[in-house]
């Protein structure tokens, strides 16, 4: 082999370690670690590109293909990496994901505190508060605690806010915030089974709430679990107004567990949701609400999310949010095996 050869090979090599290094796995952490897979997909290359080198035609048609397929994880990265920085630089974060800076962030904050740097503490909350990397629901019980009285309105999110504004009778209002937030985003599927709800439960209006739901149904990024679940919502609320009117029905039950023996699953979510606001350190009732998206909902990503905002809670301890991730983690390999 000439020296050229081996310095391609070499090349190829540095090259290839470096591009296994960009793989990232489902939840976004880095593969940079794991040493002996890298290594051998790093042989694996060399290899193939030294067959190219000695081998015929035959070769140098199968030779790019083979590499193509080793490399094909780290190659999307650097594209998706490279479209984001297109689309907008600033938008892009070449950062790795650190599932516990968060926690980090919280625990600085407690040591100032602790020492008692109040100015040191006040002006770590407010540049967290600029770069985001910890909630601002945290982060506003923290400058309280220290004397800095926040603005709590400003801190509502506008689907609570719509919420709190329908349970209040308010609908105009409510239907106009939520309009508004469909806008910006028209497959926000929190507030369009909100509006539905308002819709064809408080204006018994079900033809408006089906044109939402038509609406919803057209987003490419809306999973069809979410989709069937307000299909079957909007029938549930729909039928209870029609029973209402007729005074031909039963009472609604009042707990969850009687809503979900009786597929009113719609309601048992917003009955949660309502319980949740009253007491947002109730760790089972957030389990709940997740078991319900997951297991009676077909909804993992619902579930996601509820499991989600419950680790960026200051509430819950880290043995909590590990047993929630477990239930999540249970649930997607249950749902799996269905398959």
């Amino acid at each position: 082999m000439t020296q050229f050869n081996m310095a391609v090979l070499l090349v190829v090599a540095a090259v290839t370690w470096w591009l296994t290094g960009l793989d990232k796995n489902y939840a976004g952490e880095s593969k940079r670690g794991r040493r002996v897979t890298r290594m051998l997909r790093m042989v694996a290359v060399v290899f193939l590109v030294w067959l190219m080198m000695v081998g015929g035609v035959m070769v140098l048609l199968f030779v790019p293909v083979a590499i193509a397929l080793l490399l094909r994880s780290s190659l999307s990265e650097i594209f998706a990496g490279g479209f984001l920085r297109l689309l907008d630089p600033a938008f892009y974060d070449g950062r790795e994901l650190d599932l516990k800076l968060p926690q980090r962030h919280r625990d600085n904050i407690a040591h100032l505190i602790h020492h008692g740097k109040r100015d040191e503490a006040i002006k770590l909350c407010e540049e967290l508060k600029q770069s985001g990397e910890l909630d601002e629901t945290t982060l506003a019980d923290a400058l309280e605690f220290l004397g800095v009285k926040p603005d709590r309105a400003a801190l509502e999110r506008p689907l609570n806010q719509a919420a709190r504004l329908r349970v209040a009778g308010k609908f105009s209002e409510a239907e106009s915030l939520l309009k508004s937030l469909l806008a910006k985003n028209p497959a926000d599927t929190g507030a369009a089974l909100l509006l539905m709800r308002l819709y064809a439960g408080d204006w018994r209006q079900p033809g408006r709430a089906a044109e939402v739901l038509r609406t919803l149904e057209t987003q490419p990024h809306v999973e069809p679990a979410q989709v069937e679940f307000a299909r079957r919502s909007l029938d549930e609320w729909s039928r209870m107004k029609s029973a209402k009117a007729s005074a031909a029905v039963s009472p609604v039950p009042e707990s969850v567990d009687e809503l979900l023996a009786q597929r009113h699953f719609g309601l048992a979510v917003e009955r949660l949701e309502k319980d949740i606001q009253a007491q947002p350190g109730d760790f089972n009732l957030r389990l709940k609400l997740a078991e319900i998206y997951a297991l009676h909902c077909d909804d993992l990503a619902g579930a996601g999310k509820v499991i989600r905002r419950l680790e960026a809670e200051k509430f819950f301890s880290a043995e909590q949010v590990a047993v929630a991730g477990g239930k999540l983690k249970e649930w997607r390999d249950a749902r799996a095996q269905r398959k």
